[in-house]
């Protein structure tokens, strides 16, 4: 992905979700193709210069921490129709170790649709040997993450995003319970837009935000070296 002398990223223009809702509603190559010089205009464009802000405030204050990126496409897979349109009506990205969203690694990751934003933390898979060396590493050092968890737990909107296993696994304690259970590690937030998409300040509070959460990644990545 060239991300190279890009404009600055000035937010989502307001006539971003009625293009989205359009996809949604009409949901043909034809149509799209009529109308790609507003999909560059609203959406690939922007997202592309604030992928690009992102990832060059994080690399200020974390110079020695490698940030791939990974951008979703407007066509879906072929080989995933199932019956759908070929058109994503969304799009999202993520920030990596090598860009490779679907390895087993920790993302950091921003998506938008036609009505809100979510960004945060987590993995898109992980193994069952990943998340048993998760919960080793919990009962071997529950105050490590704790620091992590308490930090994030004042962070404004930002939630866990997995679903617990039916039995839990065991019990570290009420702050890091739900962590130690869950499937999937990790948080983020959703922000409903009011009524229209973010702005130009919207790159700023993202490296703010994964920057806060750079603990946690750190933490994720470790997994893999244990």
């Amino acid at each position: 992905m060239n991300l190279k002398n890009l404009p600055p990223f000035e937010g989502f223009p307001a006539e971003l979700p009625e293009f989205l809702w359009g996809i949604a509603l009409n949901n043909e190559k034809p149509w799209f193709e009529a109308r790609r010089d507003i999909y560059e205009r609203c959406l690939h464009g922007p997202i592309k210069s604030l992928i690009a802000q992102v990832i060059d405030t994080l690399a200020e204050k974390y110079p020695d921490t490698v940030l791939t990126p990974h951008i979703s496409r407007i066509y879906r897979d072929a080989r995933t129709l199932n019956g759908r349109g070929p058109l994503n009506d969304h799009m999202w990205f993520s920030l990596g170790r090598t860009g490779r969203v679907y390895a087993e690694e920790p993302q950091f990751y921003f998506g938008i649709e036609a009505r809100c934003c979510d960004w945060g933390i987590g993995y898109w898979s992980a193994s069952p040997a990943t998340l048993e060396r998760w919960r080793k590493s919990i009962d071997a050092n529950p105050e490590r993450l704790a620091r992590i968890v308490r930090k994030i737990n004042k962070m404004d909107g930002f939630e866990r995003i997995s679903e617990p296993y039916k039995r839990p696994k065991g019990d570290p304690g009420p702050l890091l319970f739900d962590w130690y259970n869950a499937r999937h590690p990790g948080v983020g937030k959703v922000e409903w837009f009011d009524p229209d998409p973010p702005d130009a300040e919207l790159a700023d509070r993202l490296a703010d935000d994964f920057a806060k959460l750079m603990p946690l990644y750190e933490y994720f990545l470790a997994l893999g070296a244990e």
